[in-house]
């Protein structure tokens, strides 16, 4: 099967214009017109994304220049063109910085010229995303293997991190939300912070009681302390800005807006888990986070509840002896051995857990009195 043909975006409130593109590069790209900014920002809603968007300067209604920039809101990956008849280009550098615009290209533009820039701004596409997917799997990969690494360390805030990412990713691809990989990143490491604090500490925090004031201090600049030991990583500074940003109420305004939603989306899933921690059912839950709705970003408690059943039935355990358990199940109550918690109540088992867990059986430490032979798992 041949490689789809490149999405192309032509903007222009001339048709003849929009006729003559579709003439003359319909057979190389795949090619959608849109005579305004208006029309072609509902079309850039409805239509998966586009590689490369070209637009006239001059239209009625909303500029190129403005519309590209309420693209670039929405897209961080598509490579603009904007095409302009007036003479002075030099007037146009503010706009072409701040639409981040790849390329500025007189009107009329030949067609030889019009295409040799495609080609170069399609190019630019691919390095974007292949940059982008390196880094992604890159850190991903790293991090992964490290939260498994911890998951041994504190089962307890691991096994929260692991909730608050499946509640945190629903609620963002509900809003679709650009940026999963940071959003992913984020709640991986603002957890990492607590592996300073002693077990009982921990325990204490987890179960939401009440501790000294000092503590709480140390608690409350955990963010910092993690966004500062991550600061020697390259090319992650948006992320370490949504961990610091997490235990803030939402305030709207500046440059920053994506990274204080997708912190205020984990802010509203880390307070969801702590209630279904704490035994509320998902209504019970949902009152209470109603009540702090203006601490969140718009629009993030309704995405979180569109994406959870509130009258849904309960799925019914499987109780498995211990020496069963295998990656992939969730625990439905803590997992403790000789008083050791090896995994946290809602933990989906991972190797590291796996690995901990034949440790302790082949040393004979689970045969202890106090040592449970079964547990209660979802498969």
């Amino acid at each position: 099967m041949p490689d789809p043909k490149p999405k192309i975006l032509f903007v222009d409130d001339e048709e003849s214009i929009l006729k003559g593109v579709k003439l003359n590069l319909g057979r190389t790209y795949d090619i959608s017109t849109a005579s305004s900014g208006r029309d072609a920002l509902s079309l850039l809603e409805e239509e998966d994304p586009f590689q490369v968007i070209v637009s006239d300067f001059a239209m009625p209604g909303m500029n190129g220049a403005d519309f590209l920039e309420k693209v670039r809101e929405q897209d961080k990956e598509v490579v603009t063109l904007l095409l302009t008849g007036q003479a002075n280009f030099d007037d146009l550098c503010e706009v072409v910085r701040r639409g981040e615009i790849f390329r500025l290209l007189g009107k009329p533009c030949p067609p030889e010229i019009l295409s040799k820039n495609l080609e170069q701004a399609l190019k630019q596409y691919a390095l974007i995303r292949s940059e982008k997917e390196l880094l992604e799997k890159t850190l991903n990969g790293t991090i992964a293997a490290m939260s498994t690494l911890l998951a041994g360390a504190m089962p307890l805030f691991h096994g929260r991190a692991q909730r608050v990412k499946e509640l945190s990713l629903d609620t963002s691809r509900e809003m679709k939300m650009p940026s999963e990989w940071r959003l992913q990143m984020a709640v991986n490491f603002c957890y990492l912070g607590h592996l300073t604090l002693p077990d009982s500490a921990q325990e204490k925090i987890f179960a939401g009681e009440e501790v000294a004031d000092s503590l709480n201090e140390i608690v409350d600049g955990l963010p910092e302390f993690v966004s500062d030991m991550l600061a020697g990583i390259p090319r992650i500074e948006k992320v370490r800005k949504i961990i610091r940003l997490i235990p803030g109420k939402y305030e709207s305004g500046g440059d920053d807006d994506e990274e204080k939603k997708l912190a205020s989306i984990i802010r509203v899933a880390q307070k969801y888990d702590q209630l279904e921690t704490a035994g509320c059912s998902k209504s019970e839950i949902f009152e209470q986070l109603r009540k702090e709705e203006s601490d969140f970003a718009p629009g993030v408690l309704d995405a979180l509840a569109n994406t959870r059943v509130l009258s849904g039935g309960v799925m019914e355990p499987k109780t498995i002896k211990i020496e069963e358990i295998k990656a992939g199940m969730r625990l439905l109550e803590d997992l403790r051995i000789n008083g050791k918690l090896l995994g946290s109540l809602g933990s989906v088992v991972g190797l590291s857990l796996l690995q901990t867990l034949r440790s302790y059986l082949a040393s004979g430490e689970s045969s202890d009195v106090d040592s449970p032979d079964s547990i209660q798992v979802l498969v």
